[in-house]
């Protein structure tokens, strides 16, 4: 896709818009005027807005996911012939998902987190197709993970509901990691609660208790 196409600019612009207004309450009309664009283009090179919000939602946990299979294989690594402590694991979630959801200097959170936020309370059925857990750095994650969980109970594992938590714990903590009013004693005190409970989560399928 062209840098300054008509395609690029539709997906630029209703990030932003929905990220700021609400999805519901970003008209299509809007995102086509900011794109300088025909009131007709999101149908035409989308479909839909709805099909523009998944293409977009797609596209930037596609981006996420490459930098986390690059994270998580360095912890591998790191490990040698060892499976990484589930806590590191969790670690290495975090320190993707903020450094790629918050500018510290500004103190912002990147629209995609924001529209990821407005996705759950709107539009949950196309943040649920737009989310692929079999992507390879999210499988790579969980994978590891869960390599002491038992095959037979694995299927029981919620994948989502994992991730789902450990998102929303990252994002909690972006507030506190601004240049301008960092708490390093508020975000210490969130990655612990973090990566305690997904090593309790991980622990209650590993144990069967």
């Amino acid at each position: 896709m062209e840098q300054d196409s008509t395609p690029l600019r539709l997906l630029k612009n209703a990030e932003r818009l929905m990220a700021e207004k609400g999805i519901a309450a970003t008209s299509v009309r809007e995102i086509t005027e900011e794109s300088d664009a025909n009131v007709a283009a999101v149908n035409y090179y989308f479909g839909s807005k709805t099909a523009l919000l998944l293409d977009l939602l797609k596209s930037r946990f596609e981006h996420l996911d490459v930098a986390l299979l690059e994270r998580v294989s360095s912890v591998e690594a790191e490990a040698k012939s060892k499976t990484p402590p589930v806590r590191e694991l969790a670690k290495a979630y975090f320190d993707v998902i903020t450094a790629l959801g918050f500018n510290s200097t500004t103190g912002r959170l990147d629209p995609f987190i924001l529209l990821i936020q407005r996705a759950s309370a709107e539009q949950e059925a196309v943040l649920e197709q737009a989310q692929d857990y079999n992507a390879p750095g999210i499988a790579k994650l969980v994978n590891l993970m869960t390599a002491e969980v038992p095959a037979d109970r694995r299927a029981c594992l919620d994948v989502p509901m994992l991730i789902g938590m450990m998102f929303t714990a990252s994002v909690a903590a972006m507030p506190a990691m601004s240049s301008e009013n960092r708490n390093d004693i508020l975000v210490a005190a969130i990655k612990d609660f973090l990566f305690a409970g997904v090593e309790a989560y991980i622990a209650r399928f590993a144990n069967g208790t």
